[in-house]
């Protein structure tokens, strides 16, 4: 149900909290000089879809939530749309972006229990249909900069094989922000060919090759899907030293909460270059703009999830309901916010019809459009249940969880060496947001109930799907270039090997098996 919010302050209808005040000047004051190129007013209908997605932002770690932290264009981009209350992730980068982009369950993935390490050849699969792929074909132009985190070591799996024209960042993940290091590997390319950016703070580099591609290389002539995938607040935990003197009230032991608040404003100086390029050349009228993160911020690296419980890692609800803000003048009402439910795996079908495109998938999808949703005022709740799991950081632990209208049980599976231990929690998650009551000794049977349905949705997973791996094995040698280690298309086979789980043998190994996963892909 979506109610109108004072443009002056949408925190304190939302969380009672204190509202901040002024506007912060810097680099989304800077007049943004436009090639001339570029003309300043659109030259087709259609509108450009701009995805800018952060990775690890905790839900009270922006300005409008009453968090400390400066973040005037996040809270502009929220005063002048529409905030969704109840935006779902998963609680882990790997599988929120699988779903995001394919609308489609990551169990079925192989890709909901962890992030794909840089010692592991995972992706999710190519027989996949990719959201920019979508859009391509409709005649959009189609980029990418930032962090892609879907598959890295051969050519099918990355950016530029899966609907995008242009892709500008990084394969994997943890990224150092300085020199672009990951596993002492270099992984800084574009479109498939290492680039230098002489030790730059890499979250001013996104800024600023999103701003380029908007500036310089898209055609003026073509609608465009731009995503923009942050690395920012994700570890490893660095920010310039100007930007951590800013907040010196707050201490970097034992949570390095100082270092966090920075990497946080620069990720919101780097989302105001973005917005200000739009609105310098005239779009922004025309583009549909949805920011949110990935996943719950992790206390650990000082992020805040208050009021809800846990965070990353976690499917508690700090886990996986994020902040989520959509604008798209003429068409969303500023000032605005819902409390309809709102699943990543919806984006894709919801902004598809949106622009009036065809999805081109042909494998069965798990999100729902929810676009009328959004738009009407009243109560529209979303059908269907809501899944979530983790299996990081530690091997043979699980988070997993089910969301229904009203209740959500989490459960929290940890397989020992000679036995299994298993937590309940479950909630009134409509009345107990905040996950504060257990009713899951006075609730037995719907306990059980929601739990046979977590087993049948893991059943759902490929037997070799990704698990926890973070460390690598011991015969694992890292690349000096993961742009020099993608293997060519040409020097793969075209299809998937299914030898060893079709035919009659696959069929007696399913069964032994049982719900323990599934060995063929579907």
């Amino acid at each position: 149900m979506r109610s109108l919010i004072m443009a002056v302050s949408a925190c304190s209808l939302l969380l009672g909290c204190q509202e901040t005040t002024g506007e912060k000047t810097g680099a989304s004051d800077k007049p943004i000089e436009v090639s001339q190129a570029i003309r300043t007013t659109a030259a087709y209908e259609q509108p450009n879809i701009v995805i800018l997605l952060a990775d690890d932002l905790g839900w009270a770690d922006l300005g409008f939530r009453g968090s400390d932290i400066e973040t005037p264009n996040i809270d502009k981009l929220a005063r002048d749309g529409l905030i969704l209350n109840r935006f779902y992730a998963m609680p882990i980068c790997t599988p929120t972006r699988s779903a995001l982009m394919t609308a489609r369950d990551p169990m079925k993935l192989g890709s909901i229990y962890a992030g794909f390490q840089p010692w592991q050849n995972g992706g999710v699969s190519p027989d996949e249909h990719f959201m920019p792929e979508t859009f391509k074909a409709a005649g959009y132009q189609t980029a990418m900069v930032g962090k892609w985190h879907l598959g890295h070591t051969i050519e099918p799996l990355v950016p530029n094989s899966r609907g995008f024209d242009h892709f500008f960042g990084h394969l994997i993940t943890q990224i150092d922000y300085f020199d672009y290091t990951v596993a002492n590997g270099y992984d800084l390319q574009e479109n498939g060919a290492s680039v230098r950016r002489d030790g730059q703070y890499m979250t001013d580099v996104h800024g600023a090759e999103a701003v380029r591609y908007l500036e310089k290389l898209r055609d003026p002539d073509k609608p465009f899907f731009l995503y923009v995938p942050f690395l920012a607040p994700h570890s490893p935990m660095q920010a310039p030293a100007e930007l951590e003197d800013k907040y010196k009230t707050r201490q970097n032991r034992p949570f390095p909460k100082r270092t966090y608040a920075a990497m946080v404003d620069s990720l919101d100086q780097a989302v105001g270059e973005i917005l200000d390029s739009l609105e310098a050349q005239g779009l922004a009228e025309n583009t549909l703009v949805f920011f949110f993160s990935d996943n719950g911020g992790l206390q650990a690296f000082g992020a805040d999830n208050s009021p809800y419980r846990g965070g990353k890692l976690q499917t508690f609800e700090g886990g996986v309901r994020v902040n989520a803000l959509m604008r798209w003048p003429g068409h969303i009402e500023p000032g605005t916010a819902t409390d309809d439910v709102v699943s990543v795996l919806d984006v894709f079908p919801t902004f598809a019809n949106a622009a009036g495109v065809s999805m081109g998938n042909s494998k069965e999808l798990d999100g729902q459009d929810r676009w009328q949703a959004l738009m009407d005022t009243g109560e529209d709740p979303r059908t269907g249940d809501l899944y979530f799991a983790s299996n990081s950081p530690i091997m043979d632990k699980y988070h997993v969880s089910v969301l229904e209208e009203r209740w959500k049980l989490v459960q929290i599976i940890d397989h020992k060496s000679a036995s299994t231990d298993v937590q309940n929690f479950l909630f009134d998650i409509n009345a107990d947001p905040a996950e504060k009551k257990n009713l899951a000794e006075t609730n037995p049977e719907d306990v059980a109930r929601m739990a046979d349905k977590i087993r049948k949705w893991r059943a759902l997973h490929p037997i070799n799907g990704v698990k926890v791996a973070l460390a690598p094995h011991p015969g694992w040698r890292a690349p000096k270039d993961y742009a020099k280690s993608v293997i060519p298309a040409s020097e793969l086979q075209e299809d998937y090997l299914d030898s060893y789980t079709s035919g009659m043998r696959g069929k007696i190994l399913q069964k032994r098996h049982g719900d323990k996963g599934r060995l063929s892909y579907e």
